[in-house]
């Protein structure tokens, strides 16, 4: 037994819901994944806002900043003096950094969970057998399915399979080589990466930045 299958009774209900109200189709399929992505992303970001004092981040990252420079200005110059300061500090500044680590981390660790229930659950919906039966991008052998088909929309243009990572995500029209279709996985993440980045911005959380500071100053 899975560790995930209790929940299968709610998945399943939640599948047979989508199906019977048309949301896994045309043109409510594009409506509903844009809606559960902003939805998504502003609890996560709520979450995050409640349980991470940003300006206390702002302040350590400040202080781990200029400890770096300085380790950096006093391997440049040999200067004895300088470095002997910065190994005094440099313990306490890497204890700064493992508790920002463990507060940036916090978020995730509440909603890795449920994040992962939603987009399984919505993955089993999309790509169903139901679904790729009613969809009439998918029917009638309309599209060339690799797996089952979980179309979401048409692309404006060809993607070719031979492009790396990718390639692979999109089932071309049978009858028109020279268009593609986006399936479930990529209109998920392309939704929920744009949802993310903007209810970080309203709501003033900037943890990727920080972290990319971080990640330059060693």
């Amino acid at each position: 037994m899975a560790f995930w299958d209790f929940l299968n009774p709610i998945r399943d209900l939640i599948t047979r819901f989508l199906l019977e109200h048309d949301l896994t189709l045309p043109p409510w399929n594009v409506i509903f994944l844009i809606a559960v992505s902003v939805t998504v992303s502003s609890l996560s970001g709520l979450i995050s806002k409640k349980l991470i004092d940003m300006e206390e981040l702002n302040r350590s990252n400040e202080i781990i900043q200029q400890h770096n420079k300085r380790k950096k200005k006093a391997k440049e110059t040999a200067d004895k003096k300088l470095w002997e300061a910065v190994e005094k500090k440099d313990k306490r500044v890497q204890d700064l950094q493992r508790s920002i680590m463990t507060k940036r981390m916090m978020p995730s660790f509440i909603t890795f969970g449920p994040i992962i229930f939603v987009f399984s659950t919505l993955r089993a919906a999309f790509q169903s057998k139901a679904n790729t039966d009613l969809n009439l991008w998918s029917a009638n052998g309309n599209i060339t399915c690799t797996n089952s088909c979980g179309v979401v929309s048409v692309m404006p243009f060809k993607i070719p399979e031979w492009m790396p990572i990718v390639g692979k995500w999109f089932s071309p029209y049978v009858n028109d080589p020279s268009v593609s279709v986006a399936g479930f996985g990529f209109f998920y993440f392309l939704t929920a990466i744009t949802a993310s980045t903007l209810i970080q911005k309203i709501f003033g959380i900037n943890l990727t930045g920080m972290q990319n500071n971080q990640l330059g100053m060693k």
